[in-house]
């Protein structure tokens, strides 16, 4: 991974230009934005949901669907809203192979990670099936987890955690049919490693929770003792 990363460095150094806009950036900068494109990024500010992190306007702690269903997972959190230029980096990297955008997006994780007081011991991303996995060629989720590990000095595990049912794509499910096609798609095959750990959970969108929940579930029964999740992206569903 080491020796990828410097042919990364070397093909798409970190300052030269903005990933959103492309302008010349003159300076060392971690997040590779220039400041006019980071302060129009759809950063989540403001109350959220104490469980899932939703974006709320009311009294409540928690957001409407968080007080009807119980969730797996303690606690998630996104940096930004999917929308806009967050919305096309994280296709980019997904779809188009652009993976140098994983360090750029996992530093402002890091901060959200950081800004929120999370204190845990082991970093595991969200699994791909084999299958999928060698269709895309890269797990993206464990790009991002990769990263943000270095970034906050915690350990990354990409082993114990695994995806053992080879499910449809979520995108065009609702939250019901989402719940139902990831039961039992994920298991741990190594609970020394996750018993009793507190374990952060990375993904790139958290749209319903399924996925996190899911992976909260397998985790816990483990023997996990708290499982955080952290997104580049909440997705607003109205």
């Amino acid at each position: 991974m080491k020796l990828f990363e410097k042919f990364l460095d070397v093909l798409y150094p970190n300052d030269i230009s903005c990933i959103i806009c492309g302008d010349d950036i003159f300076n060392d900068n971690l997040y590779c934005v220039c400041e006019k494109c980071k302060t129009n990024l759809p950063f989540i500010k403001g109350k959220v949901c104490k469980r899932c992190g939703l974006p709320i306007n009311s009294m409540a702690n928690y957001c409407d669907r968080c007080q009807r269903h119980q969730h797996s997972f303690d606690r998630a959190v996104a940096t930004f809203y999917y929308r806009d230029e967050i919305a096309r980096c994280i296709k980019e990297l997904k779809f188009e192979n652009c993976r140098y955008f994983a360090k750029h997006l996992a530093k402002f994780m890091a901060d959200t990670y950081i800004e929120n007081n999370f204190d845990c011991d082991v970093i595991v991303p969200v699994p791909m099936h084999i299958n999928r996995l060698k269709e895309r060629g890269f797990n993206h989720s464990e790009l991002l987890a990769y990263h943000l590990s270095e970034f906050v000095q915690i350990p990354l595990d990409t082993q114990s955690l695994v995806k053992c049912v080879n499910t449809k794509t979520q995108v065009k499910l609702n939250y019901e049919q989402r719940q139902k096609n990831l039961i039992n798609s994920f298991k741990v095959v190594n609970r020394k490693a996750i018993k009793g750990k507190n374990v952060l959970v990375v993904d790139d969108v958290f749209t319903t929770g399924s996925t996190m929940d899911n992976c909260a579930k397998a985790l816990k029964s483990a023997g996990a003792n708290k499982i955080f999740c952290i997104s580049i992206a909440h997705t607003v569903i109205l």
